[in-house]
């Protein structure tokens, strides 16, 4: 039988005392795929978190679930958040907004250079518009320290308005809440494979990634974890990977 793996209590209760928002629809199914796993000699699945049950799903349910718990503790009437164009993490913080009964408002960065009308009104901007997010532009692609100095600047015309605010950050400096919902996940992951070897996930932000990796070895995981860097270099990646999980431990004591 392979060994069973449960996360440490301490870290559990730390994450349950978080205020965390119903959004996500249960617990995801691993896939296998066994043509894949051929073709590579390796047993090979795929965690299904296109399937988290909220506007048309993907990763980023399980991290908005905190920060809107954390918003609806602190009594926000809306909530902002940064990205790019064609975000699944802004669709889904509209989306997370409209089902929760916030406002939203989504600060949109020029990331990719693409004068394509579809890019520009289309696909993850027209749901954006279908959820009731209001929208700006910001016209840098690739300075989070910036992005977030603007959306706390709109962020503070709307106190100007008598509406309480709450921001979901983008710069790796920030508290990684959102990362806590990766440790839970971490979890799942290992009651449903426990006898997986390897683990491998898209790093961007670094929260899932992170998150992830936090939760594995809190479980007391010892397999090897990839991150393959959608973003960044390597060399600037480690070292983001590693503030976050550090990050991660003050947050949660």
């Amino acid at each position: 039988m392979p060994k069973s793996f449960a996360l440490d209590p301490a870290v559990a209760g730390a994450i349950m005392g978080l205020p965390r928002a119903s959004l996500l629809s249960g617990t995801t199914p691993l896939e296998p795929l066994p043509r894949l796993s051929e073709a590579f000699g390796a047993d090979i699945a795929v965690k299904r978190d296109d399937l988290t049950g909220l506007g048309l799903g993907g990763n980023k349910v399980r991290k908005l679930e905190f920060y809107f718990g954390k918003a609806i503790a602190e009594g926000a009437d809306i909530v902002l958040i940064t990205g790019a164009v064609q975000s699944n993490y802004v669709r889904l913080a509209a989306a997370a907004a409209a089902r929760l009964g916030l406002r939203c408002h989504v600060q949109l960065e020029e990331r990719v250079a693409s004068d394509n009308a579809n890019y520009r009104a289309n696909g993850n901007v027209l749901l954006d518009d279908l959820f009731g997010a209001m929208r700006t532009t910001f016209p840098v692609g690739e300075d989070e320290t910036a992005a977030d100095a603007e959306i706390e600047a709109q962020a503070a015309r709307y106190r100007d308005q008598g509406l309480k605010t709450f921001v979901i950050p983008l710069s790796a400096e920030k508290p990684p809440l959102g990362a806590a919902g990766y440790v839970l996940a971490a979890e799942e992951v290992l009651q449903q494979r426990p006898d997986a070897s390897d683990v491998v996930v898209a790093s961007g932000s670094g929260l899932t990634h992170a998150g992830l990796l936090f939760g594995l070895r809190a479980s007391g995981w010892r397999g090897r974890v990839h991150g393959i860097c959608v973003r960044r270099e390597t060399s600037l990646q480690t070292p983001r990977i590693a503030g976050h999980c550090e990050r991660l431990a003050a947050l949660l004591g």
